[in-house]
């Protein structure tokens, strides 16, 4: 299909010849398609539009996403982002487990080896857990960093194969 024609004069400009009956198409299905999405994104849902919140057509979904975040490091900077971003996606709604594995399992334990300086890092993963956060903690991490299953965070649990094929199952994984 040929949308337009290119049409060269004898002053050497280039001017377009439209072929008006696609150009007419065109038009018309951008138009549908903007009047429909906007439609959709903010007049399918008054309320979440009048609270300046999401757009309806994000809202929709929410709580019916599984969100894992997988902090492999105890890392202090990328801890804290992977934190504050479990937080934040909780707060919006939806369901939110933090995963520890690795070196991460050092901010879901109640006393973090004490030269790394992550005592504020696992205070914030108690107040995850108090907000309604799930935390899951690699269970073969937990021992190779010196630690048993008595030494996790209070309302934390361990992660057994079993236990982790299930979080896994249809999740969008956020890997820290």
């Amino acid at each position: 299909m040929i949308i337009c024609d290119m049409i060269e004069t004898n002053l050497g400009a280039i001017k377009f010849k439209f072929n008006s009956s696609i150009s007419i198409l065109l038009i018309f299905g951008l138009l549908i398609s903007f009047f429909t999405t906007t439609g959709v994104i903010f007049f399918n849902d008054m309320n979440s539009f009048s609270k300046l919140s999401m757009p309806s057509i994000f809202a929709q979904e929410v709580n019916k996403t599984k969100l894992v975040y997988h902090l492999s490091s105890d890392e202090p900077w990328r801890a804290t982002i992977a934190i504050l971003d479990s937080q934040t996606m909780l707060k919006m709604g939806f369901n939110v487990t933090l995963m520890l594995s690795i070196e991460g399992v050092q901010i879901g334990v109640k006393s973090p080896h004490h030269y790394l300086g992550l005592e504020p890092l696992t205070k914030n993963v108690s107040d995850f857990i108090n907000n309604g956060g799930n935390v899951v903690i690699c269970e073969v991490c937990l021992k190779i960093a010196g630690y048993d299953n008595s030494d996790i965070i209070a309302g934390s649990i361990i992660g057994s194969p079993a236990i982790m094929a299930n979080l896994l199952n249809k999740t969008t994984v956020v890997d820290y």
